[in-house]
């Protein structure tokens, strides 16, 4: 009886653990459903081809920052790191490095529930202890704030200190970057570009985790481009990490990195949109989270979208717990776009207001599609080389959240989806020969 009550609990552990992850089947609806498209504008095509390979995916998140605002309580950390109904499923948590070590063990309690949902988790310093600080003047500023340059050695001991402090205490960091911000730094601390090549090239090789570059404000690439162009730094930086503020989408494409950052990882590591004064169920307002997280994955390459404060009134968790619009928008990215899923080619505007990308996994197709117009879309989807098992979608739009229909009628690779006005609409396609992908 011991050995059968042994086995039972491991594939009840087996499916507990498949749930948090999101990784378990769709539950199958009997009855087809055959989309209404009386009424709907007729749009042109989307074809899905997943011999059209992109990007490999990291995931999705937000930052926790408890020496600012109250640490996430216990349920908080489920609704953004599980992926059941009305969780998000973040696998990305990133956190801070305080200046002062005495308030890391801040960042303890949600860093170690995260990295038990396999949550990857990454650091980023806002500035160096006081003592390694020197003030100037900048552009009649003259009380700017910098890193002195004879504390780089101690200042790169000071993140690996940090590094150490997480493991040592039961979190493995992915990454830690040098300096968030350093071209936005009035309330912290600035670098130039030439200080910051210094750092890279003489002293990040003390630092025992993956680095990721300094992460500037508005994906402006002087920063960038002096590493991609300087060999000895560019083998010593893991990951381009960039902030989204005010970031057009003509200037989310980068052709220096396609170009020269083979083997590097690019994430967009820091934004809230459209604002911070509404609050985060405004709608259709929300929307243009989704639309920044489209331009930034299909225009940008990006393989991690990161929000800014996870928990707060304008963003994808509400201040009482719960997800807002804006987490919805979120939601139809994380939820169903796993870590791992490679960015597939998908017509991206077959018709003015609507945009499509698409992802695969080892045997699902997930489409992403927004309605950004005032009508309702019938909107047709071919799935190149691929036989279709079973489809669902999940719908957002003023009156629903992530709203679900199963068993979507298809015909081969071919179907329709409808899409209400102003919504997100996720697709979710199980594929029938695993063999084939």
């Amino acid at each position: 009886m011991k050995f059968y009550a042994k086995i039972i609990s491991v594939f009840l552990a087996a499916a507990m653990l498949l749930t948090a992850c999101g990784e378990t089947g769709p539950v199958r609806d009997d009855e087809l459903f055959v989309p209404d498209v009386s009424g709907a504008e007729q749009s042109a095509e989307v074809v899905i081809d997943p011999s059209e390979i992109h990007q490999e995916i990291k995931g999705f998140g937000g930052i926790n920052y408890p020496n600012w605002i109250e640490d996430l309580s216990q349920e908080q950390r489920e609704t953004a790191f599980l992926n059941g109904d009305g969780q998000l499923g973040f696998t990305i948590l990133r956190i801070s490095v305080d200046p002062d070590p005495n308030n890391w063990e801040k960042e303890l309690e949600t860093a170690k529930y995260a990295q038990k949902q396999g949550v990857l988790i990454f650091a980023s310093p806002w500035n160096p202890p006081a003592d390694m600080c020197e003030r100037f003047d900048k552009q009649g500023d003259p009380d700017a704030k910098r890193l002195r340059h004879d504390k780089y050695a101690d200042y790169a001991r000071h993140l690996n200190d940090f590094v150490t402090f997480m493991r040592d205490n039961g979190v493995e960091l992915y990454a830690i970057s040098i300096q968030n911000e350093p071209d936005y730094a009035a309330e912290w601390t600035w670098w130039t570009t030439d200080e910051i090549m210094d750092f890279i090239k003489n002293y990040s090789d003390q630092i025992d985790c993956k680095v990721m570059s300094p992460e500037a404000f508005q994906y402006r690439k002087d920063f960038y481009n002096a590493i991609l162009n300087d060999e000895d730094a560019l083998s010593k930086v893991d990951i381009f990490g960039t902030h989204f503020y005010g970031t057009q989408k003509r200037d989310m494409s980068y052709p220096l990195f396609e170009e020269k950052g083979e083997g590097k990882e690019l994430w967009m590591t820091e934004v809230y949109v459209p604002n911070s004064d509404s609050d985060a169920d405004t709608y259709p307002e929300a929307i243009e989270v989704a639309v920044n997280m489209h331009d930034g994955l299909v225009t940008g390459n990006m393989q991690a979208y990161v929000w800014w404060y996870i928990r707060r009134f304008y963003g994808p968790m509400k201040e009482d717990g719960s997800v807002s619009k804006r987490g919805y928008m979120m939601a139809h990215y994380s939820k169903y776009v796993r870590p791992g899923y490679v960015r597939i080619g998908a017509t991206e505007t077959p018709t003015p207001g609507v945009m499509v990308s698409a992802y695969k996994g080892e045997d699902r197709v997930t489409a992403v599609i927004i309605n950004h117009t005032f009508g309702k879309i019938a909107q047709p989807i071919s799935l190149k080389d691929l036989g279709i098992e079973y489809i669902e979608t999940y719908v957002t739009d003023a009156d629903k959240n992530l709203e679900r229909t199963g068993n979507i009628s298809h015909d081969g690779g071919d179907f329709t989806v409808v899409l209400p006005p102003e919504s997100v609409t996720t697709v979710v396609i199980d594929l029938e020969n695993t063999d084939n992908k």
